[in-house]
């Protein structure tokens, strides 16, 4: 046993005296190897004297588009499409690239990109405590010359930047991409619910989610119908998605925009050079939509309801003719109690809900002033639907009024012609009249 024993010892002995302490896998140290990745990373985004044009998706599937241009004294120069203030004005801050958990571009005084994930949502028209769930500090996963692949190091957001040319430098200089955000203005201007870009013969539905900067795109005949959703940002003058419609040998990168004849509601718009038009479609046009989806979406709608014991509201009431709160809900008041919102809500065995709440100012609890049991019908499998008034809900505190606001509410639910549903976002649907396309109320799941 003791043999042994000296036998390992002088092994060990042997391996020691073989190594050399300065035999390192590496000739630099960590920190240096380090340094030099970080100084290799800012290399690449000085390189492009005419900047870089970012992509930038949020954790909850937004889409911005940024400019980024930076120097070698940690200085970063910007514009943004979030709107005409941060896409018409270059903003000046600051950036450092640090070594967290992996090399990290990081914005460290608030600037455009700060705006997407500030907590307070009056400012950016998010959640608050959240705002649009975007980024500030953002790993490093590839960079070449051309381009730089980053991750947010909280929320996920994704940000690519692509090397701009001076002729993309010159479309935010120029406040091209402020035209843009100004100009697509004008599509809300159009009061029919379904808008048509009419481009080579064909007409393309468009139905925008301004929520996440999203178009679903339509097109097609019967049972041949198409439909696509893409993302888009604000670009010279108008909308460029970031990737193109395809409809056989057509490809639609976007559109510029023109002019807008608000007496006839056409927008102008060019598509790859050539003249096109959005309009609205009027209720003479069979069928309204081209979206196929809207065959299934009031069954959505209802079923979210239905199972899972919770509802819709609406705070503004029925828009039409161009008008939000067409019939002036908001205003109605009885006594201290004052209007608060339209409920909706869908039970498994078809007696569903319409309620008008109100929120009584003296101990702050909310009423249901006017109230019916309802049955949503199905009108075959195009997608249209309608509602039956069953009986006045028996919770009710008041019967519904005769006239005024809350009467033309009432009426314009029950409207025999009925309706299609539109998911509109991932939380809202709109329930959009087929007598008068200029009609339509947007329901809100608030869960």
């Amino acid at each position: 046993m003791n043999k042994n024993i000296l036998y390992l010892l002088l092994a060990i002995t042997l391996v020691a005296s073989c190594r050399k302490d300065d035999d390192n896998a590496f000739d630099k140290s960590p920190d240096e190897r380090l340094n030099e990745t970080l100084a290799q990373y800012q290399a690449v985004l000085t390189s492009s004297t005419t900047g870089w044009n970012a992509n930038l998706v949020t954790g909850d599937g937004g889409n911005y588009r940024f400019y980024f241009s930076f120097n070698d004294k940690n200085r970063v120069q910007m514009y943004s499409d979030f709107d005409t203030a941060t896409a018409g004005n270059l903003r000046e801050s600051s950036y450092r690239l640090k070594a967290l958990q992996q090399p990290s571009l990081i914005f460290d005084t608030y600037s455009y990109i700060h705006i997407l994930s500030d907590p307070d949502g009056s400012v950016n028209g998010g959640n608050y405590g959240q705002g649009l769930k975007s980024d500030f500090e953002f790993a490093i996963d590839t960079a070449t010359a051309d381009s730089v692949l980053l991750t947010g190091r909280y929320n996920g957001t994704k940000l690519k930047l692509s090397k701009a040319s001076a002729g993309d430098q010159a479309v935010w200089a120029n406040k091209q991409v402020t035209n843009g955000v100004l100009n697509f203005r004008n599509f809300w201007k159009i009061d029919l619910y379904w808008k048509r870009l009419t481009y080579g013969g064909t007409q393309y539905e468009l139905q925008v989610d301004t929520t996440i900067k999203s178009v679903t795109v339509s097109w097609g005949t019967g049972s041949t119908r198409q439909s696509v959703t893409r993302k888009y940002y604000f670009w010279a003058n108008g909308v460029n998605f970031v990737d193109p419609v395809v409809n056989g040998s057509v490809s639609i990168p976007g559109f510029s925009i023109t002019g807008f004849n608000a007496g006839t509601q056409v927008m102008s718009v060019t598509v790859n050079g050539t003249a096109a038009t959005i309009a609205g479609v009027p209720p003479a046009t069979t069928p309204l939509t081209l979206n196929p989806d809207v065959t299934t979406a009031a069954e959505r709608w209802w079923q979210q309801s239905a199972t899972s014991g919770n509802y819709y509201l609406s705070i503004d009431g029925w828009h039409s003719n161009g008008v939000d709160d067409a019939y002036n809900i908001k205003a109605l008041k009885n006594d201290t109690a004052k209007f608060y919102a339209l409920l909706y809500a869908a039970y498994p065995d078809g007696q569903d809900v319409l309620v008008n709440f109100y929120l009584d100012s003296a101990d702050n609890e909310l009423v249901n002033m006017n109230g019916s049991v309802v049955k949503k019908n199905k009108v075959g499998n195009s997608g249209l639907n309608n509602f039956t008034e069953l009986r006045l809900h028996p919770k009710s505190k008041e019967p519904w009024p005769a006239t005024g606001a809350a009467a033309l509410t009432r009426s314009q639910m029950f409207n025999t012609s009925g309706y299609y549903f539109v998911q509109s976002s991932s939380y809202t649907y709109d329930q959009v009249s087929i007598a008068d396309p200029k009609t339509w109320i947007t329901w809100y799941w608030l869960f």
